[in-house]
């Protein structure tokens, strides 16, 4: 039954071209549109390379204090706070402050001439615990290069390659980044620049910041590094730092409030606003996003159903002649579904192959940018790209393909079912 159901379907598509390409094209076009929109939510919401903890991740980027004559400041924290507060947090598996660039830092090798412009961030070691970069070659520097304050670096191994090294001849080599000469450490595997909280080319000791140690005056608690925190207790975290800022509030700063804006947040929070003076509203961006995948289904499966109506209305001669040999409308309507579904895997595989190709191109800086909420990826010298975990999950394809061939079934069955109950003698006129 199923073989035959085959056959016919592959004799209805080398007879009828023009339907059966507008039918596979259409499947295509859904498929890939619906994969693609899966593939932003699965980059911002699944655990991939490097942000493999990405679940229990928490990040606290900004603060805001009163200033006198009811000014606000919005800073991150200081260094008094991490080791007073932070670095102390009872409910915390991992905890790293790091300072991130405020714009993209030039990097050359000494006695060359040409430069080229990367993303660094300033950490400290416990930064690799939380975001687990895949090293090819090298480590990251230790605590006693952090405590020492000795200029280390760890550089990705698309950096090492523009410098002109591979990964094992870079360890020991010395960079100039930001008009600092650093040595290379360790050389890891670049991540995705659609990851806002994780993607860097280049990380290095904070103490090697001679400002690291900075805090604003009149509130010493605040500085410029940000914090991540891996922990599975968010309530529990988020209490402990501000009862820590409650309390300098009301002894240092005369019941000034420092807010926290509802930090630390989750990667998930991040993922949707990267600003962290506003609150994320979760089930208004579920709503909005259901209602762009309804349509990007529904309109197909519309078109797709006046097309199939129009095919059985020329059909209808056909199925008469059946019908009056014996066929069921059970078979046939059968038959209808088994050629519709062999279209519709036609149309999946096209489709597969079309996501893959606008996120392997140029196309991918289009799709970064509506996944980024990050301005790292405003600058040209940023090279966007998805990674092959994110590519290659079949679990977003299986999804989209089974909801693009539940709809059109049903955008099959239902002009099928109302031109199989017309009577024999209707349908052979």
């Amino acid at each position: 039954m199923i073989l035959t159901g085959l056959k016919q379907a592959w004799q209805l598509l080398k007879q009828n071209k023009l339907f059966s390409t507008i039918y596979i094209v259409g499947t295509a076009l859904a498929i890939a549109s619906t994969t693609i929109f899966a593939i932003i939510y699965y980059v911002r919401l699944a655990s991939v390379y490097p942000e493999y903890q990405r679940e229990r991740i928490l990040t606290l980027t900004t603060l805001s204090y009163e200033m006198p004559k009811g000014l606000r400041f919005t800073p991150g924290v200081s260094f008094k706070a991490m080791e007073e507060c932070f670095y102390k947090l009872s409910d915390a598996e991992a905890v790293s402050a790091y300072i991130d660039e405020s714009r993209l830092t030039p990097i050359f090798v000494p006695g060359k001439k040409s430069s080229f412009d990367i993303v660094m961030r300033l950490a400290d070691p416990a930064y690799f615990n939380i975001i687990n970069y895949e090293f090819v070659s090298g480590r990251p520097f230790s605590q006693e290069d952090f405590d020492s304050g000795i200029p280390k670096v760890a550089i990705s191994d698309r950096v090492a390659s523009s410098l002109g090294f591979n990964s094992v001849d870079a360890i020991g080599q010395t960079v100039n980044i930001g008009f600092v000469d650093y040595e290379i450490c360790g050389v890891f595997r670049e991540g995705s620049a659609v990851n806002n909280l994780s993607y860097v080319q280049a990380v290095a000791p904070y103490t090697t910041n001679p400002a690291y140690e900075f805090s604003y005056p009149g509130c010493a608690v605040t500085g410029m590094l940000s914090v991540m925190i891996l922990s599975d207790h968010k309530d529990a975290v988020s209490r402990e730092i501000n009862e820590y800022f409650r309390k300098y509030s009301s002894s240092e700063m005369e019941g000034r409030k420092i807010e926290t804006y509802g930090q630390p947040r989750t990667a998930l929070m991040g993922a949707f606003n990267s600003n962290a003076e506003f609150e994320v509203d979760l089930a208004r961006i579920i709503r909005q996003n259901a209602l762009i995948l309804l349509v990007l289904l529904l309109v197909p499966a519309l078109n797709l159903s006046g097309l199939i109506a129009g095919r059985m209305d020329s059909r209808m001669g056909e199925l008469g002649i059946r019908k009056s040999f014996g066929a069921t409308r059970g078979s046939l309507l059968c038959q209808v579904l088994w050629e519709n579904l062999w279209l519709t895997v036609i149309g999946g595989v096209l489709g597969l192959l079309l996501t893959w190709i606008l996120l392997s191109t140029d196309m991918a800086s289009a799709f970064a940018t509506i996944l980024s909420t990050s301005n790292k990826l405003n600058d040209p010298s940023v090279t966007v790209r998805f990674t092959s975990d994110m590519l290659f999950a079949p679990a977003i394809f299986g999804l989209a393909f089974l909801f693009c061939v539940i709809l059109n079934i049903l955008s099959a069955i239902i002009p099928a079912y109302y031109a199989l109950n017309r009577p024999i003698v209707k349908s052979l006129k």
